[in-house]
């Protein structure tokens, strides 16, 4: 009588479905995280171009104040594309200047510029309306958060 030989490579049913249950499981743990940190990262991108943006604002404002020689008229910033207004020192003449920026766009509900500090409130970068932003340089305000764009909570 010959012996059957037995077969002792590969694996049985029960061990992959075991792995695969493991697997599974490391799926479950690590996915919030990576999505945490994909969120984290979106969120410090897009407040780093809010502060790009508010940085060619202040260049358009230096600008404008020079070409204009600034005698203390108003000064205005559109909303939706930055472009910065400022009435001449002499006659009527508004002489305008968009900000040089290449990044996403940015748009905010209200930019004032007042006494030489930049205050731009819910800005939104590319159309998400999720995530808002302000910035502000003013020396006064606080040191925490002055010069850098902090995530507005609801």
């Amino acid at each position: 009588m010959k012996k059957m030989k037995s077969n002792t490579k590969g694996f049985t049913l029960i061990e992959l479905l075991a792995v695969i249950v493991i697997l599974a499981i490391i799926a479950l743990i690590a996915s919030p995280i990576i999505l945490g940190i994909i969120q984290n990262a979106r969120e410090a991108s897009q407040a780093r171009s809010v502060e790009q943006f508010a940085s060619a604002i202040q260049d358009a404002v230096a600008e404008v104040m020079y070409d204009t020689n600034y005698g203390g008229g108003d000064v205005t910033v559109d909303t939706k594309t930055g472009v910065v207004t400022a009435d001449a020192a002499t006659g009527s003449t508004k002489i305008e200047k968009k900000p040089t920026y290449s990044g996403s766009s940015v748009t905010c509900e209200s930019i004032t510029y007042a006494n030489g500090f930049l205050n731009m409130k819910g800005c939104s970068v590319g159309g998400s309306t999720t995530l808002k932003f302000h910035y502000n340089n003013d020396p006064n305000a606080d040191d925490t958060t002055r010069g850098s764009a902090v995530k507005e909570t609801a």
